[in-house]
This record gives structure tokens, sequence and C-alpha cells, in this order.
């Protein structure tokens, strides 16, 4: 597994929707990878990308450097289908719509996934051009906790209540033209990387 990064995706065509997981993953951890191969499995993903950010804008905590982090990911990652980029960082990309735009741009003829944890889509109306990011790309919303209700009644699904598909139809998101989302269970692992770094 190496870390790709400009190129990450190349110029060939995939026949089947990529996924795109972004985070600080500082550390990565088993819920990151259970998120990912849910993800892989349930939307039907070709491959999915865990996307590095230099630092969220929602946390004020730093996250460690680039290379300590690939390396913990490494070691984690056994699914050949999860990769690692650092697209983010090495473009200098601040905010995920800066790189949802670039990507789309550079790699229109790919099917682009958006993947979340249900902690981020409760909050995703806090992120820069969010409405954006909605009305442009697919989401796959995995719900890994007992969050439902807040899922349920946050900004974004509220506002778009009318573009959410059931469950069961997770596998043909990929089929729907933005803005379109969706949400599964998914069995919880009560893990984030602000716990395991205050634990360690």
């Amino acid at each position: 597994m190496k870390l790709d990064s400009d190129t990450m995706l190349g110029s060939i065509g995939f026949r089947r929707p990529v996924g795109l997981l972004g985070g600080s993953f500082s550390p990565p951890h088993q819920g990151h990878v259970h998120i990912s191969e849910v993800a892989l499995r349930m939307f039907n993903l070709g491959k999915i990308y865990w996307i590095y950010a230099k630092q969220n804008p929602l946390k004020k905590v730093t996250p460690s450097s680039l290379g300590d982090r690939f390396l913990k990911s490494k070691k984690l990652v056994k699914t050949p289908n999860i990769k690692l980029s650092s697209i983010e960082i090495r473009n200098n990309f601040h905010y995920s719509f800066q790189l949802l735009k670039f990507l789309k741009r550079r790699n229109s003829h790919i099917n682009f996934i958006l993947v979340m944890g249900e902690d981020n889509i409760i909050h995703f109306h806090l992120w820069k051009n969010w409405r954006w990011i909605a009305n442009n790309v697919k989401i796959a919303v995995i719900a890994r906790g007992s969050n439902r209700p807040l899922v349920n009644s946050s900004t974004f699904a509220l506002k778009y209540r009318a573009f959410r598909l059931k469950s069961r139809q997770s596998a043909q998101l990929h089929h729907y033209k933005a803005p379109v989302w969706c949400v599964v269970d998914s069995k919880k692992i009560n893990l984030s990387s602000t716990e395991l770094r205050l634990n360690a």
C-alpha cells in the first residue's frame, strides 16, 4: 500500500463508485476501518480513499505528522480496497469543498460518493460551503451509534429530507444525481480519535 497523492485516481475510469472518507485520522482506529468496510459493502463501492486533512477546521487539536498517521494507518488497514491519500494536504486545501471541486473537475468520469460517520452529518451544516457539497456530491452516512434522532433532526437532514433514500436503496445511491443521500446502520464501535489521543 502506498500513499497516493495528486495522481491518486489516475486517468482510467472506474466502473464502480469511489468513496471518499475525509478526516485527520489522528490517530486512525478500528472505527475508521469499520465505516470503510461497511461503505464498501452497502454502497457497492469499488474503492474508498482515506483523505488526510491538514487540520479539521472544527477542531482545535493539531493532528500528528502525516508520516505518523500514514504508518499507523498502514498497520491498521488490511482491506485492499481501502486506499490512503494525501491529496488534500499536498494541494494545500483547507476545506472539503475545495478538494471535491478539484476532484470532480479533474475526474469527471468517476462517480464519487462522500462517506461520513453520523457525527459528521449532525454537524455538516457547520462545514464551509456545505450546501455546495450537498448539491453536487452524493453522500453516504454510516450510523454506528445511538444518535439516529440527532441525525434525523440535523439541519442537513431537515433541509434535504426530500432527497433521502431508504437504507435498503443504498446500493443504488450511485445511480442517482446529487443532491441525494442515504443512511445505513452498522454495528457500533465506540471509538474516536480524540478519545484515543487522550488515553494514549
